[in-house]
């Protein structure tokens, strides 16, 4: 049986400016620092036969923060969905031609690509690449993106039919998943319980 913990940075400037991020190499803020110590606290005492981090610098302080004593192996394919000529942007204050650019991949974000940017099928692929060669037993940590943990999702439970759901990832949320004999079992979603107690 193998325990896939799938763990999301904590934020920084721009998820708090509404920015996109996509592959830009964004750092953690103040307070996404204050809850990648709150997660340590509330990972103190469990186990992981490896933990591993996308390598963008978000992602991977989180996990050197949460899992002090970790040996943390940056994998690429943990990257967040790249979103090319977007990235940087606000999704309200757009140009029109920004807007025209977001609309047309909204339409088909499995297929199409925003310039310079992945399809979400390119983002299933590379996340499907990278649980392929996990092993089949033990506990994993990956501390990774929203899209990228919610890509993970899709591949158990379906992908969303147009905008008609989408599963929140917040920022320090632990989502678990269990594979087995029997097939995936999800365990938790969105976990963030660490953060119940104010952070300010």
């Amino acid at each position: 049986m193998l325990e896939l913990w799938l763990i999301r940075h904590g934020e920084t400037d721009w998820n708090a400016q509404g920015r996109i991020q996509g592959a830009a190499d964004v750092p953690l803020n103040a307070l996404g620092l204050r809850q990648a110590e709150r997660l340590r606290e509330r990972l103190r005492g469990q186990r992981f036969d490896a933990v591993y981090a996308s390598d963008l610098t978000r992602a991977r302080v989180t996990a050197e923060t949460a899992l002090p004593d970790a040996e943390v192996r940056l994998d690429p394919r943990l990257r967040e969905l790249a979103y090319g000529v977007l990235e940087g942007k606000a999704w309200r204050t757009m140009s029109d031609e920004e807007t025209a650019i977001a609309a047309h991949w909204h339409e088909d974000p499995y297929t199409r690509r925003v310039p310079g940017g992945e399809s979400y099928g390119d983002l299933t692929e590379r996340v499907d690449a990278f649980r392929a060669e996990l092993p089949t037993s033990g506990r994993v940590a990956a501390f990774s993106h929203g899209g990228t943990i919610r890509s993970a999702l899709y591949a158990v439970v379906g992908r969303p039919n147009g905008a008609a759901w989408r599963v929140a990832i917040g920022n320090t949320a632990i989502t678990r998943l269990r594979f087995d004999e029997r097939g995936v079992t999800l365990l938790s979603v969105n976990d963030e319980a660490h953060l119940e107690r104010g952070l300010d």
